[in-house]
This record gives structure tokens, C-alpha cells and sequence, in this order.
């Protein structure tokens, strides 16, 4: 068996993974003995995990350990709890723990020292030193001890003091780009049978794929940030017989935009597609919602858009407001090139029309001519890091007072991700001042049978899906 190399704390590290099925937790704490890396919910939900990852090219992001292969770690410097003091000098998050009394049992502060540590990294940490940005840097993790003001405080106190929150001494490379170590091969896999393969180019995808069936128990399973399906590792006991990590494919990582179109790469993050639609020219009030509301910034830091999509969860994020922007899928095999709508992606629960032999490479729809048109809600129990009773999002385009355009999709109210075409055919070209709420209410009623389960009651969900439709409508007129 092939060792792994990496990087742990600044120091070059080669050691069998035992298992291509092993989480980065797992083998810090188990292979590599470094114990301050705590296991917690082995869903992301906790935090208690919390390490930071630094790339070839200085960016440092916290992510869980527990949904994140080992393998995918080749490369990579990886940084723990054991590595952010400065020989006998404490990080200055570590201190302020300290001096604000934020720990107590002790469990969840390896995982909040982290993410605050990972928060004092950005280039503008200093000014975002707000009790708000605070409570955003640790949405993540959690705490059933102190209580989060000492923490908050601490955070606030203590993100982007100066070169000494910068981890110079364990950092692999300097946030320009500059080798301070010499460069750990990426390309090798975690085992000699190859059972974890990471992909260089598309091709190699292809030809990947070309080689399974359906039947094949052998065929490789494709990841990209793996947060969704190491949850099913961890929880289900999944065993996967070969993985082929597509995340480091360069063209599976762009977004771009041309010709009034946006396209993005499947591989693209949930932080990367924040960083792009927050500011000028794409800036969407509804995408930042969504996002915000999405997992946490561990989860953002490595889950993917292409892997929300393919899961074909009906209480997905993406798919709604994907559907509302009449979005479509680009799914690639190696002789082969196909466009399909999204409102035709999804084939039953968590069943998605991608062959055996494809891949979904991009993801693309028109730009609105104006944001604002397009609104995403999202009912769930805990405001962040939570999944979706209920999910609304709906693109409203009108001249005046009459509807121009309308489609509206939900999830959470049916096993597939769904647009509500009838209620849609009903709006268009009506004047906002004359639809009649009870006549939409009877035909979502007609339309939307949802389940009742632990997260909602059926009616529940059929009484949010009207009120997020109505009051959108309600709104559009009073500003029509």
C-alpha cells in the first residue's frame, strides 16, 4: 500500500490510510495520534472536528474532518488544534478563550479555536471583528456548556491581531504563493489498488466512467467535497469499492459568463458561488440567502454545487432556485455532450437521469435581467446549518402590473425538487391587482402533497408553500 503524503502542522507526513473509506478525522486521531481534533455528530452538525486546510496556493479553509475523505488530503497541509500555538505562545484565539472563560468541558472549543483561527486568516479579518461576523465564523459548531456570548466575545476580541494570528510557523506556503517547503506530489493515490483516485483532467473522468455498468460492484464512486455522502459512510456504515475525487479538475472549478449566460463548473463551492454572487455585476440578495442558510462555513468550504444537484434530494437547497432560474445541466461521457433542463434531471426520490457512463460537468442558466426578481425562502428549525422543512424560490418578472414571466419551484413538498406549472400558466399575464389568493391556494392544494415527518407535519408544509407564494405575490403588488 502507497503511503499518503501530505502535510500536518508544517511538517511533511507519509502514512498508510488503512482505508480509502476513512475520514481525515479518523486518521488524525487514530493513524496520526493527534487526539485534539474531537469526534462529534459525524455529520457536519457539530463542529467539534474543525480543522483547517491550506492549499498549494496560501488559501486556509476550516472544514469538518469527519465528512472529509483522508485520501482527498494528498498535497495538502492540514492543521490542527496541536499546531496553532507558537511553541510555548498561544494563538491569540486561544488566548482570548482563555481571558473571556469561553471553555468549560472542553469538548467543542478545539473545533471553535479552529474556526475562529480560520476567521482570523481572511486578508480583512480586522474589520470583521462584529459580534455578526463572529456569530457567522462559528454557525458550524456547537456549544452545550459555556453558552456563545464568552465565545463571541473572545472571537471579537481576538480574529486578525496582527502577525500573530497568521500561522506562519506551520504554514506551508506563504498567501502570495511562495514555497516555504518543497511541493507534495497531488497525483498519487491512497492505496496500491487505486481504490481512491484523484482526477487531473476531464478525460480522465471519461474514460473512468466508460469502463462501469450499472451492475459492476466495482464501479468508482465520484466525489467532490464528499460533505453529503461521508455523512452516509459515517452514519450508514456506506462502504464505497473505488472513489474517484473529481474536485481538482481545473475546468470543473470556473464560473464564468458570456453572452448573458453564467456557467458554472459542478466542482465550484458553496463559498466560491458566495464570493461571486455578493458582489457587482451578479450580485443576488436570493442567492446570498440561500447560502447563508446553507450548512455552515466548514460545509461551504468544501461541498459543491454539482454534488448538491446529483444527490437528488428533494430538500436540497440548489434545485428550487435553480428550477426558478430555468437552469439546465451539462452531463458529459467520453463520447458524448448533452444539455439537459433541470425540470427534467430529477426522475424520482433521490433518482437523477445521469447514465452510468456520465458525469454532470456544468450547471448553466440566462441572467435575469434584474435580481431582484428572483427570491429564495427556507422554513427549518434551526435558522443555520439545518435542513429545510420547506423551501421556496420564485422568479417574478412583471411589466407593471401584469406578470410577464412566473415559475415557482419548491422543495421539501414532493420526492423530487418541483416547478409548480399550473399555478405559473395561472399568474402569467394576469395584473397583480387581480389574482385571487384563494384561487392559488386551491390549486397548490391540488397540486403539493407533502409528507408528514419528523421535521414537518404535512399541512405544515402545505401552509408555508402558500404564505411564501402569497406574500411574494402580496409584496410584487404593493410595489408594482
Amino acid at each position: 500500500m502507497n503511503p499518503t503524503r501530505f502535510n500536518v502542522n508544517g511538517s511533511t507526513v507519509e502514512a498508510n490510510v488503512p482505508d480509502h473509506n476513512i475520514s481525515l478525522l479518523d486518521f488524525l486521531r487514530d493513524t496520526l495520534n493527534f487526539k485534539g481534533t474531537k469526534q462529534g455528530c459525524g455529520s457536519g452538525d457539530c463542529g467539534a472536528c474543525t480543522v483547517i486546510v491550506e492549499d498549494a496556493d496560501g488559501q486556509t479553509l476550516a472544514v469538518n474532518a469527519c465528512i472529509t475523505p483522508a485520501a482527498a488530503m494528498q498535497g495538502k497541509n492540514i492543521i490542527t488544534i496541536e499546531g496553532i500555538a507558537n511553541q510555548k505562545t498561544l494563538h491569540p484565539v486561544q488566548q482570548a478563550l482563555i481571558d473571556f472563560h469561553g471553555s468549560q468541558c472542553g469538548f467543542c472549543t478545539p473545533g471553535f479555536v479552529m474556526a475562529l483561527t480560520a476567521h482570523s486568516l481572511l486578508p480583512d479579518a480586522p474589520k470583521k471583528n462584529k459580534r455578526e461576523d463572529i456569530i457567522a465564523a462559528i454557525s458550524g459548531n456547537l456549544c452545550r456548556c459555556t453558552g456563545y456570548w464568552p465565545i463571541i466575545k473572545a472571537g471579537m476580541a481576538s480574529c486578525g491581531v496582527g502577525e500573530a494570528a497568521q500561522l506562519r510557523h506551520v504554514r506551508m506556503w506563504e498567501p502570495q504563493g511562495a514555497l516555504k517547503k518543497p511541493h507534495i506530489p497531488e497525483n498519487c493515490s491512497g492505496s496500491s489498488d487505486e481504490s481512491y483516485q484523484i482526477a487531473q483532467n476531464e478525460t480522465m473522468v471519461a474514460q473512468r466512467l466508460e469502463q462501469r455498468s450499472p451492475s459492476d460492484c466495482s464501479r468508482s464512486t465520484i466525489i467532490a467535497g464528499a460533505t453529503d455522502e461521508w455523512v452516509a459512510v459515517n452514519q450508514q456504515l456506506e462502504q464505497h469499492e473505488n472513489i474517484l475525487d473529481i474536485s481538482r479538475i481545473p475546468s470543473l472549478r470556473e464560473i464564468t459568463a458570456r453572452d448573458g449566460t453564467i456557467y458554472i463548473g459542478a466542482c465550484v463551492t458553496h463559498s466560491e458561488l458566495f464570493a461571486y454572487f455578493t458582489e457587482a455585476p451578479y450580485q443576488s440578495s436570493a442567492i446570498r440567502e440561500l447560502l447563508t442558510r446553507f450548512g455552515s462555513p466548514q460545509i461551504r468550504n468544501r461541498g459543491t454545487i454539482g454534488g448538491n444537484i446529483c444527490g437528488g434530494s428533494p430538500i436540497a437547497d440548489w434545485s428550487p432556485l435553480l428550477l426558478a432560474l430555468d437552469a439546465s445541466v451539462v452531463l458529459k461521457s467520453a463520447g458524448s455532450r448533452r444539455l439537459v433542463h433541470l425540470s427534467n434531471f430529477f426522475l424520482g426520490y433521490r433518482q437523477t437521469s445521469l447514465r452510468p457512463d456520465e458525469y454532470l460537468a456544468s450547471v448553466q442558466f440566462n441572467v435575469p435581467q434584474d435580481w431582484s426578481q428572483l427570491s429564495f425562502e427556507k422554513i427549518s428549525k434551526r435558522y443555520e446549518d439545518d435542513i429545510s422543512s420547506v423551501c421556496a424560490a420564485i422568479f417574478l418578472a412583471h411589466d407593471g402590473d401584469v406578470v410577464q414571466e412566473a415559475r415557482i419551484a419548491y422543495g421539501g413538498i414532493a420526492p423530487i425538487p418541483t416547478r409548480i406549472l399550473a399555478v405559473e400558466a395561472i399568474l402569467k399575464g394576469q395584473p397583480l391587482s387581480g389574482i385571487d389568493h384563494d384561487r392559488i391556494k386551491i390549486e397548490l392544494g391540488s397540486i403539493i402533497n407533502p409528507i408528514s415527518d419528523v421535521r414537518a407535519s404535512a399541512s405544515y408544509r402545505l401552509q408555508m408553500a402558500e404564505t411564501m407564494l402569497i406574500d411574494r405575490l402580496s409584496l410584487e403588488q404593493k410595489t408594482a
